[in-house]
């Protein structure tokens, strides 16, 4: 009998606590010695964490985006960098199922994903186009010959580059017609294939156990399987269903909000200075603190989820460019006011925020990440704008 997916998601949740918990005991140490975790990731296949999204006809969860986004919210509150790259690979393997890959490499994807536990996710940024959200074009190229495509370029941003098995690589396919716009289009690159190789360079102040490092393609050879889509403009509806799919990155960030209200509610609780004689929690700045910080992670959360479970009921097909304005107004609040409540967690905390033995300070690096990640804050801001004055 197939378990009923509401059993599946609250499994998915517990699961998430587990890893979380795992995951945030594990940060520090990394962060201090300048290790990747890769021992997350083997806890991660071995709970089958990975497999969320992956259909239930080739053995994965087949669970929702609204599914997936409270889990999601649970695992950030661990170690964020390891929950981003979970939060990629899980959207990844959606889109993927929507995206009308050829139907014999989306069954090999999804077989690797499933008994190899191959890690997936996109690589769009490069040094010289900025965020790919913004229309660049990739100086990466795709160049056709008798077997296929041979492919070069380098790519920034590969969000665990250390773990990825598949690369959905943005690339342009020359064209010898004057004046036309280059022909934009992704690609399925493995790791082990000649010509791959992944360059160390991640060395920033957020998300540094994320492995953000380069991928390097030097002249790799594909098969013409190796062709996903087209990345030129979508049709409305498929561009609201892959808005709605980043609502998992963004709930890394809103996770990171709640830990740092959880700590700072213990420490608030715990800590007795000797010149007060009671907890801080009992004073009344402290209260007021505490209380907009709960404010500030209530708007978010509530937002969060109910976008995604009008998401999950197929508001993509339905309205498209509603979805897609309430999807950027849940990043915005969900990022914005998680940094929000780790500045209040802070000044709950006050001097031992600071100290490196708590998590607080990581909580703050990290929580900063969520502003590069698209929609970007005026992105969201105009659409949610437009929905509002009827223009959308």
């Amino acid at each position: 009998m197939t378990e009923p997916a509401i059993s599946r998601a609250a499994r998915l949740y517990d699961t998430a606590a587990e890893l979380a918990d795992l995951f945030g005991s594990r940060a520090a140490a990394h962060e201090s010695a300048g290790t990747f975790p890769y021992e997350n990731y083997d806890d991660l296949r071995r709970t089958g964490y990975h497999l969320a999204t992956v259909p239930e006809s080739y053995g994965g969860w087949g669970l929702s985006v609204a599914d997936v986004t409270r889990a999601q919210a649970r695992l950030g509150e661990g170690c964020a960098s390891t929950a981003l790259v979970v939060a990629m690979q899980v959207t990844q393997v959606a889109r993927a199922v929507r995206a009308g890959w050829p139907q014999a490499t989306l069954n090999r994807v999804m077989e690797g994903i499933v008994e190899h536990g191959y890690l997936i996710n996109s690589t769009a940024s490069e040094p010289a186009t900025g965020s790919p959200s913004r229309g660049g074009i990739p100086t990466t190229t795709a160049t056709p010959n008798p077997g296929g495509y041979s492919i070069t370029g380098r790519k920034t941003y590969s969000t665990g580059a250390p773990v990825l098995h598949y690369f959905v690589v943005s690339a342009n396919i020359p064209t010898n017609e004057v004046g036309a716009r280059p022909q934009v289009a992704n690609f399925l690159v493995e790791r082990d294939q000649p010509g791959v190789s992944i360059e160390r360079t991640w060395d920033a102040l957020s998300l540094k156990l994320c492995g953000n490092d380069d991928l390097v393609l030097e002249n790799v050879q594909l098969d013409k399987s190796a062709l996903l889509a087209s990345a030129q403009k979508p049709p409305p509806e498929s561009a609201a269903f892959s808005a709605a799919w980043g609502l998992p990155v963004a709930a890394v960030y809103f996770g990171i909000g709640r830990a740092a209200a959880k700590f700072a509610a213990k420490y608030a609780r715990e800590r007795k200075p000797n010149s007060l004689g009671k907890s801080i929690a009992e004073l009344p700045h402290i209260q007021d603190k505490a209380g907009r910080m709960e404010l500030a992670l209530l708007e978010a959360e509530n937002t969060l989820f109910a976008v995604a479970d009008l998401a999950a009921t197929g508001e993509a097909d339905r309205n498209p460019a509603r979805l897609t304005a309430l999807v950027g107004a849940a990043k915005f609040l969900a990022t914005n006011r998680a940094i929000e409540a780790v500045d209040l967690a802070m000044r709950i905390a006050g001097s031992a925020s600071l100290s490196m033995e708590t998590p607080l300070q990581r909580y703050y690096r990290d929580v900063r990440a969520g502003l590069g990640n698209p929609p970007m804050d005026d992105v969201s801001i105009a659409t949610l704008g437009k929905m509002a004055l009827g223009i959308l």
